[in-house]
């Protein structure tokens, strides 16, 4: 028999071994996520009161009066967001959730994790905007309150660095840098590589 024939059929019974022992992990991995459902629907509502809810102190951030329409409409959306709850339960599935508070909490604890998103997306938005028109005291007060706050927005790591750099504190990126490669952001090595090149570029 040819050396290729039997490196042929060899191949093909490793490969038929490999496809049932990925099978078998796959369709585990499905029952124990099911068995985990089932038992997060019936798990009973809890109190969540006392849960630790994200509040801004009024001089955290910048605010102030302005004819800038557009900065305008930024701040009163942060105030906005603000005046509601919010949670940050980015590191829970719905099925954690519920298996932790309870069904009957999801959709309220759902929203306020979503109060919280749009919170850091708006200090983004808003953070940037000023940077742009070259207000870098207010936009670093901004930008640093919410990578504090958690943030895991590429942008909002990018153009903080941007300012360190401006101020000739390069050490401050390496502490973004740092906080990034500790997180489970889902963009995470996107934004060390961003930060990493600003650097380079700067030494």
């Amino acid at each position: 028999m040819p050396v290729i024939l039997i490196c042929f059929i060899v191949f093909i019974l490793w490969f038929r071994v490999k496809s049932k022992q990925a099978d078998k992990l796959s369709n585990k991995s499905k029952e124990e996520f099911l068995k985990r459902e089932h038992e997060a629907n019936f798990t009973r509502k809890k109190d969540i009161s006392g849960l630790d809810y994200i509040t801004v102190p009024e001089d955290a951030l910048p605010f102030s009066e302005t004819d800038d329409e557009e900065e305008a409409r930024f701040q009163n959306n942060t105030k906005t967001i603000i005046s509601r709850k919010m949670l940050n339960l980015s590191g829970m599935t719905n099925t954690d959730i519920k298996l932790e508070y309870g069904h009957a909490n999801l959709d309220i604890l759902s929203e306020y994790d979503q109060n919280f998103s749009a919170f850091l997306t708006s200090l983004d938005r808003w953070g940037n905007y000023l940077y742009e028109k070259g207000d870098t005291k207010r936009s670093m007060q901004i930008l640093e309150y919410a990578v504090n706050s958690g943030s895991d927005i590429t942008s909002t790591f990018i153009t903080l660095a941007k300012i360190y750099l401006n101020n000739n504190e390069p050490e401050k990126v390496t502490s973004l840098i740092d906080i990034v490669e500790n997180s489970d952001f889902f963009m995470k090595d996107t934004i060390v590589s961003k930060l990493v090149r600003l650097i380079q570029d700067f030494t």
